[in-house]
């Protein structure tokens, strides 16, 4: 396998596909799948047109996103491309529309037409809409359809905070309220998943809750028992303690799947980023910077663990973390870039929601979440990805 990584800047939509893409090449040599990130402040059409002119008969998956992670630095206007070339490879793609409505039959769906392409083995890719409803059945679907041979990442395509409109690609175009997804078989690669969150205080009962709205913690207005257990906040503090104090969900072997606090309702319900399911037992969580960068070390020592011959990463990282840590981002990317190799290059993008897995568990979606993978070439001595 032979991976290019570029990415442009240029203010014009067909210029910043093209560059980024014709950079990529340079690297590549002949593309067999292309990762397409892109920012909403451009023309979604006119990138990706741009993109598919460079790489021809490339199979396409990409989403756009809130920013556009490299080694180095986030671009919150700019255009990303990942080629990868090599006989080796075997890649197949589908786009599936209507997530919101259908959220688990299109996960099944998508999974169902990766499998009809006979690779049996590798990696998923996984991008949503971020905006449709009820992601997590999604995420079920695919891997009911598809199984536990698979490796599985992914994340939620989003823009800049307006929460408007996402798109989705795959070589056969582009759509909204979509998922796309790819399979690839002949890479080198482990996938490591993190964050940094630490329960805060007694266990909280969510009580009724309807997708991604909870009335009721503890028998009590949802806000109500909320602002209490964190020193009686107001509607105003939300914001910015909702960002700091996150719910987690414990698994069976210790992991806690966290939901995002988006916004306070009227009626004193909590608006999350994804479903909460009424009934569960979790907790307020609490973090802080330093805790938060020391994990993103940790996931990526994990993903590169054993790539002996590692030719690119791809990050996935919470656009809420991002937030959270302002300029000192920039050390959660140095940390990344010093666990992964300082010459192994980085793309990525700023999400809205992920999927991922901790160790011989199925895939979830996640929020405020880091999903790392190091991949490398598929040959004799490459490690035991």
């Amino acid at each position: 396998m032979k991976a290019g990584i570029a990415f442009s800047t240029d203010r014009d939509s067909w210029q910043a596909g093209r560059k980024a893409a014709e950079g990529a090449m340079e690297s590549s040599g002949q593309p067999v799948l292309t990762i397409l990130f892109t920012t909403d402040s451009y023309d979604q059409e006119r990138v990706f047109e741009a993109v598919r002119e460079v790489v021809g008969d490339s199979k396409i998956v990409g989403f756009c996103s809130g920013g556009i992670i490299t080694s180095d630095e986030v671009l919150n206007k700019g255009v990303g491309v990942c080629i990868l070339g090599g006989d080796e490879l075997k890649v197949a793609t589908s786009l599936q529309e209507g997530l919101s409505k259908d959220p688990y039959s299109v996960g099944q769906r998508a999974g169902k037409e990766l499998l009809a392409s006979g690779i049996d083995k590798g990696t998923v890719f996984v991008f949503p809409d971020g905006f449709g409803a009820n992601i997590s059945e999604m995420v079920r679907g695919v891997y009911n359809a598809m199984g536990p041979d698979f490796k599985y990442l992914g994340g939620g395509a989003g823009d800049n905070l307006r929460f408007f409109k996402t798109y989705q690609f795959t070589e056969r175009g582009i759509a909204s309220d979509a998922l796309a997804v790819a399979v690839l078989d002949g890479i080198k690669n482990r996938v490591a998943i993190g964050h940094g969150w630490r329960p805060k205080g007694e266990p909280v009962i969510i009580g009724d809750a309807e997708g991604k709205r909870v009335f009721e913690i503890d028998g009590r207005p949802a806000f109500e028992a909320y602002s209490e257990r964190l020193g009686g906040i107001t509607v105003e503090d939300f914001p910015e303690y909702g960002m700091k104090y996150p719910l987690g969900f414990p698994d069976i072997s210790g992991n806690y799947l966290i939901r995002d606090p988006l916004r306070v309702n009227p009626d004193q319900s909590i608006e999350f980023v994804t479903e909460v399911p009424s009934n569960a037992v979790g907790y307020i969580m609490e973090g802080n910077v330093e805790e938060l960068i020391e994990t993103a070390g940790s996931v990526g020592e994990k993903a590169a663990k054993g790539i002996v011959q590692p030719q690119f990463a791809l990050c996935l990282d919470c656009i809420s973390r991002y937030m959270l840590l302002g300029e000192e981002f920039k050390r959660e990317l140095e940390v990344i870039k010093e666990a992964v190799g300082k010459n192994i290059p980085i793309i990525g993008a700023l999400t809205f929601g992920e999927v991922g897995s901790y160790v011989d568990e199925v895939p979830l979606f996640h929020n405020k979440t880091l999903v790392l993978t190091v991949c490398g070439s598929e040959k004799e001595g490459s490690g035991d990805g």
